[in-house]
């Protein structure tokens, strides 16, 4: 199975801004530099094909970014976003994947990112049990754990301080709806004053796209792997 598709979704955008940091940074410019840093390698090392929801300055309904993934037949969707804590000291990285969950923190996280969302949480919630259904929350759940420990590593290696925050699973409007594995990565806390000031430079941003594309790629490979031993196993029966 060759992934040739790949959804890249920058969150936020035009009005929307995300997060915005202490000194500044707004999450909507961050999470679209580094989305086009990771389409590059994507495309140059992977040879995939990348779609953007978004390549500029504007805003997207949550809703239809999963639209353009099906539409354009994806193979995997990667929604990139920054996280913001009332705790200033708040660090690390983690990815979600679509799913309920009672976890405070969790569904904190969900609401922020769903705020430009018209949907209630009880909407959702019949939402997400359709689509609980389907078998593509196991093959997420896979996908966020490979992109989960690229992302903590990669970044842990020059800055020991950020913590692995692990993969969860919340009910993401943007994640809803999407016919192949989808995963939201929050890849720093913009709300830290020490993590701001890292992520405003190119050489960090660089090193979080290489950290996201190395998961990316462990997970495609692994499925490859993984279809060429069943064809095996089938040979081998025949």
């Amino acid at each position: 199975m060759k992934i040739g598709k790949i959804v890249i979704d920058p969150g936020h955008g035009g009005h929307d801004t995300g997060t915005i940091g202490p000194n500044g940074l707004e999450e909507k410019d961050l999470v679209l530099d580094v989305g086009r840093r990771l389409g590059k390698l994507l495309e140059t090392r992977l040879g995939a094909e990348v779609v953007y929801t978004r390549k500029n300055d504007t805003f997207i309904p949550l809703e239809t970014r999963t639209a353009v993934a099906n539409q354009a037949r994806a193979d995997l969707f990667v929604s990139i976003h920054a996280n913001s804590s009332r705790d200033p000291d708040a660090r690390g990285v983690e990815t979600y994947y679509l799913n309920f969950t009672h976890s405070a923190e969790a569904l904190e996280v969900a609401a922020r990112e769903n705020a430009v969302s018209e949907k209630s949480i009880y909407e959702l919630r019949d939402l997400v049990k359709k689509i609980a259904l389907k078998e593509k929350i196991e093959e997420s759940r896979e996908f966020a754990g490979d992109v989960q420990e690229s992302l903590h590593s990669g970044l842990a290696s020059k800055s020991p301080a950020i913590r692995d925050r692990g993969v969860k699973k919340a009910p993401f409007i943007v994640l809803i709806g999407a016919n192949m594995p989808s995963i939201l990565a929050e890849i720093s806390f913009v709300s830290n004053p020490t993590d701001e000031h890292r992520l405003a430079t190119s050489e960090y941003r660089q090193r979080i796209a290489e950290s996201l594309y190395r998961g990316i790629a462990k997970y495609v490979n692994g499925l490859s792997g993984v279809k060429v031993a069943s064809k095996m196993d089938k040979g081998a029966v025949q």
